[in-house]
């Protein structure tokens, strides 16, 4: 089928969904369901979304940038709850999701903006490394502003738990001068310290390695003031929010970047972990979503 603004293509070994529209450009890939750019015409067309310069499309290897997508679990195995963990048949972090192709379900287009459903369902492959059968779909609507929302349908006969997150990786031209808003008297998991419970004072600043788990309310709008723009990140059926960027020393050791590339990123992941992991009945739904709006500096 030909369309008015996308294309299929191809990045070394993934296929992918590039849209070249009036207000926008963007890309998809199939493999993890992970969009990579996303290019609004107010912005300049530049990336609002942050992708490695040394990114590797390889079938089976995670990218390491844009809006990778967690699931069914999130972390480590064993950092999950234990109705979570005990389920992990594979002991690589962030769950099966991100590494797998997802089949392409409809386009839609308008003038307006571009919707695009990806979906997968269980396999004979996901069942050896999560024994439960599943359908997830994630919808991008991508206009002025970028709508994900991920459903998970339990097509099991038994209740199942699950963690996720849409890890989004956004771009800074000075990680120093980058502040997160919205999470004043927050309680925080800190990953780095023990996994102590702490409570957060005034907005999060970057100065140091920082992995946080913050429970958050209802619906929270996190405000991101860079030097060069103001992000607004809305999350929807998510009570928690991973906050991350690996500092000097361990960005030597991570794949797919350079030890500097921590000045230019950090990640705000919307996300159901901990106590807020997600538990269906069979036949049941959960969504969870978020709204990415970029607003220039003047």
């Amino acid at each position: 089928m030909k369309y008015a603004f996308c294309q299929i293509i191809k990045r070394d070994e993934l296929e992918g969904i590039q849209i070249d529209h009036p207000l926008f450009k963007a890309t998809a890939l199939l493999q993890g369901a992970q969009i990579i750019e996303f290019s609004p015409a107010h912005y300049n067309f530049k990336n609002a979304l942050w992708l490695s310069p040394t990114a590797h499309y390889k079938t089976g290897e995670s990218i390491r940038g844009g809006i990778p997508i967690c699931w069914p679990w999130f972390g480590a195995p064993d950092k999950n709850p234990t109705n979570i963990s005990q389920n992990i048949k594979q002991p690589s972090a962030h769950g099966f999701a991100r590494n797998s192709i997802w089949q392409l379900k409809s386009i839609k287009e308008s003038c307006h903006q571009i919707e695009i459903t990806l979906s997968l369902a269980s396999s004979t492959e996901s069942l050896q490394c999560w024994p439960f059968n599943f359908e997830i779909e994630a919808t991008f609507i991508i206009g002025k502003t970028l709508c994900i929302s991920l459903s998970t349908h339990n097509t099991d006969k038994q209740a199942v738990t699950y963690s996720q997150a849409l890890h989004t990786y956004l771009p800074t031209s000075d990680i120093n001068k980058t502040l997160i808003h919205g999470v004043d008297n927050s309680i925080y998991i800190d990953a780095l310290d023990h996994w102590k419970q702490k409570q957060q004072q005034g907005s999060i600043n970057f100065c140091m390695e920082t992995d946080r788990i913050y429970m958050l309310r209802d619906n929270t709008t996190l405000t991101i003031t860079t030097p060069q723009h103001t992000l607004l990140l809305n999350q929807f059926n998510s009570h928690s929010a991973v906050i991350w960027n690996p500092w000097v020393e361990k960005s030597k050791r991570i794949s797919q970047f350079s030890p500097t590339d921590y000045n230019s990123m950090f990640c705000i992941e919307t996300a159901n972990v901990l106590e807020d992991a997600v538990t269906l009945k069979p036949n049941e739904t959960h969504q969870i979503g978020m709204q990415l709006t970029i607003e220039p500096q003047d």
